[in-house]
């Protein structure tokens, strides 16, 4: 299959060189056709009464006083957003034939508001249905499957800022080209296309998901491996046992089975392009952005955009054009400001740089003004100044502008305050946040956050990297002068994988399943790790004083707990946690993992057991029994929740031997008495860690996902 970069195109800073040359060129064409410019504005202009009345008129009209009226305006209305989706998906003009059969073709209409899911996935499903303009997706089970994986994976903060929806779209784009791309075919070539296009469709939203995380040492191990993902022919070896690494790997993967690396090189090097723009960006300061000027950071905005249409494109085609960056970023230039304005009160907030949150002294021009001069271009010299373009891209524009100051009061007043701008714009500006009529306008745009998603959907790992916060916090807050920070070379906290510490974890899954605050429980919490980490420190021989006064450090805390907790319940836990710190269960546990290290194996099973249950088994259940008597469960279930911790222990233990291998450098369950007999024991106690959860009047859901993950777990 033919490259559709030139071998110029893909090398160094060339990108960059072409999103700054279609600056140059749009500001060269900015200052010789004000005229346009002013003209399209206009157009925005005149469909400001529509926009604002439309809906209460289709209400009327659909109540049947005018049935002939009503179809022949929804008609126009399915045209213009055809029109408008086919030229910026394919960057070209569509024939009357053509856009005829895409507002013909039921498949390929945009679709009716429907009430939405209740859960995060069937909502991102239902946008990409929409953005799509498809009713059907072949391959949605598959599709349904994997956004579930990456909804339970995206860190808490992604998934509050909106990372589904963004995904949504994502794939949703990525099917608008292909179903585009296929009109007028027979249904199975249609069906099969869509097909072979859902799974890097998938892989694109996932890259996307991890370009937006923040570039920080929480996200480190996803940053490290989203380039092999971009720049490799090979799936990556030794990935990291975290929940969104593993779904970027699984994206490689699919990505590769459809799209080859070496027959679709443009591809991967376009997602990198959009990846290093992104990248740029979050490592950009203030004063960087006023020493380079505005157009620096606006051409790095702009390739991200126009990089990730051209991957959509490179995907969703058969036969992808030659020349996709002039289009594309041409697009991607008028989008951007839109976005940009829409968004801008909250970028001030977050601290993201935009050309709308830089002083206005500080711009190579001024975004409002560019706004309509980046549309205007676009339909000159992208779409030969097409008018039934031109009129789709205005009236889109002047619903979303009108139905953004609609809402907030007195932000027209801010914003001529700060630009400048020609009359044409600001009477444009003045109308648009005239009230509608009648409420027309309904809350369309929202904010970009979602609903808080569900505890019950969310992968055990990422739970404990969200509540590693709280868990910073706690120590912070309770445990100053308590050992904390532990002796040299010892750790002072206890990541399980990459992401969060998974003991103090274990016991905010309990008080969540409980919900309650856990608050109050925050000097339990902070105790747990110091216990850990003291354990740590007699493992690794650090410093035994300096495990000592960890512990000492953990007991005072659990202390605290009588302000918050009856004096009877701080009694129970402190004495539960003694019994599993001491001579009869972990630390016994410890002496006999560490002579099983030097080849002292037990010699049945039942020994092997005895010292995984005396180690993770009692890790567990430090976190969990005495949180449990802090929350007054009664004590069946606290018995319930041992037997959990017994059972979940071993599992934990007994799949790291099977993942070890026959290689492993201490003897192991698997070595010693055989694969199958390791995985039958792990199927027993894991079905016996299950029922015990079935006994619990709570919600289990997370306690549930983390024994599946300890039975699963790749690495």
């Amino acid at each position: 299959m033919p490259q559709h970069f030139s071998a110029a195109e893909l090398a160094g800073d060339a990108p960059v060189d072409a999103a700054r040359d279609a600056l140059d060129a749009f500001r060269s064409w900015s200052g010789a056709h004000s005229g346009d410019i002013a003209a399209h504005v206009y157009r925005w202009s005149s469909h400001l009464p529509e926009v604002l009345e439309r809906r209460p008129l289709l209400n009327r009209l659909r109540r049947g006083l005018d049935p002939g009226a009503a179809r022949t305006a929804e008609q126009a209305r399915l045209r213009r957003r055809a029109l408008r989706r086919h030229a910026l998906a394919l960057g070209e003009v569509p024939s009357p034939g053509v856009l005829d059969r895409l507002t013909a073709d039921p498949r390929r209409l945009p679709l009716p508001a429907v009430p939405a899911p209740v859960d995060g996935v069937g909502i991102a499903l239902d946008r990409v249905r929409f953005s799509a303009s498809l009713r059907r997706v072949p391959g949605l089970g598959t599709l349904r499957e994997r956004m579930a994986r990456l909804y339970a994976a995206l860190p808490e903060e992604a998934i509050a800022a909106g990372a589904m929806d963004r995904a949504a779209r994502t794939i949703g784009g990525v099917l608008a080209v292909a179903s585009h791309d296929t009109l007028g075919e027979d249904d199975d070539t249609t069906a099969a296309h869509l097909r072979r296009v859902v799974p890097g469709a998938y892989a694109l939203a996932v890259a996307q998901a991890v370009i937006d995380l923040p570039a920080h040492a929480r996200h480190d191990a996803h940053h490290r491996l989203l380039p092999h993902l971009l720049t490799e022919s090979e799936p990556a070896e030794g990935v990291p046992d975290d929940p969104l690494a593993e779904e970027l790997h699984t994206a490689h993967v699919l990505l590769l089975d459809g799209f080859p690396f070496t027959g679709h090189r443009a591809l991967y090097r376009a997602t990198e392009v959009m990846y290093l723009a992104r990248a740029r960006a979050e490592r950009r300061t203030r004063e960087d952005a006023v020493r380079d000027g505005g157009d620096t950071l606006l051409a790095d905005a702009v390739l991200e955009t126009g990089a990730g249409a051209i991957a959509a494109t490179l995907l969703g085609r058969r036969n992808p054009p030659a020349d996709l960056l002039r289009p594309h970023l041409a697009a991607a230039l008028a989008t951007r400001f839109r976005h940009d304005l829409l968004n801008r009160v909250r970028d001030a907030v977050t601290g993201r740089l935009t050309t709308f949150t830089l002083a206005p002294q500080d711009l190579d021009g001024d975004p409002l003004h560019d706004l309509f001069a980046a549309e205007a271009h676009l339909v000159a010299t992208v779409f030969d100044g097409d008018a039934g373009v031109a009129d789709a891209l205005a009236r889109h524009g002047a619903a979303r502008l009108a139905d953004h100051l609609a809402r907030w009061g007195g932000r027209v007043e801010e914003l001529l305050e700060v630009h400048r701008v020609t009359p044409e714009i600001e009477a444009l500006l003045r109308s648009a946040a005239r009230p509608p009529r009648r409420n027309a306008l309904t809350g369309t745009a929202g904010t970009g956050r979602e609903e808080v998603r569900p505890t019950g959907a969310t992968d055990p790992r990422t739970f404990a990297a969200d509540r590693s916060v709280f868990v910073d916090a706690a120590l912070t807050r309770h445990a100053a002068g308590n050992g904390a920070r532990g002796p040299r070379g010892v750790p002072s906290r206890s990541p399980d994988g990459p992401e969060g510490p998974l003991r103090p974890a274990l016991a905010l899954m309990l008080v969540e399943g409980a919900a309650v605050d856990p608050e109050p429980l925050a000097p339990l919490v902070a105790a747990v790790e110091l216990f850990h980490t003291g354990s740590l420190a007699f493992d690794e021989r650090a410093s035994h004083l300096a495990g000592i006064a960890l512990v000492s450090g953990g007991y005072g805390l659990m202390a605290r707990l009588a302000a918050t907790h009856p004096p009877e319940r701080v009694v129970g836990a402190m004495a539960r946690m003694g019994a599993l710190l001491g001579p009869e269960r972990l630390c016994r546990g410890r002496h006999l993992d560490r002579a099983l290290a030097r080849g002292e194996a037990p010699a049945d099973p039942a020994g092997f057991l005895e010292v995984y249950a005396l180690t993770a088994s009692t890790e567990i259940e430090v976190a969990l029994a005495p949180t449990a008597i802090l929350l007054g469960l009664p004590e069946h279930e606290v018995d319930l929740l041992t037997a959990y911790a017994h059972h979940a222990g071993i599992v934990r233990r007994v799949r790291s031997d099977l993942l070890a291998g026959p290689d492993a450098d201490r003897p192991t369950l698997a070595t010693a008495h055989g694969r199958v007999t390791a995985a039958r024991l792990l199927a027993e106690h894991r079905d016996r860690a299950e029922a015990a959860l079935d006994g619990l009047a709570l919600d289990t859901a997370l306690l549930r996902a983390v024994l599946d993950h300890f039975a699963t777990r790749r690495g």
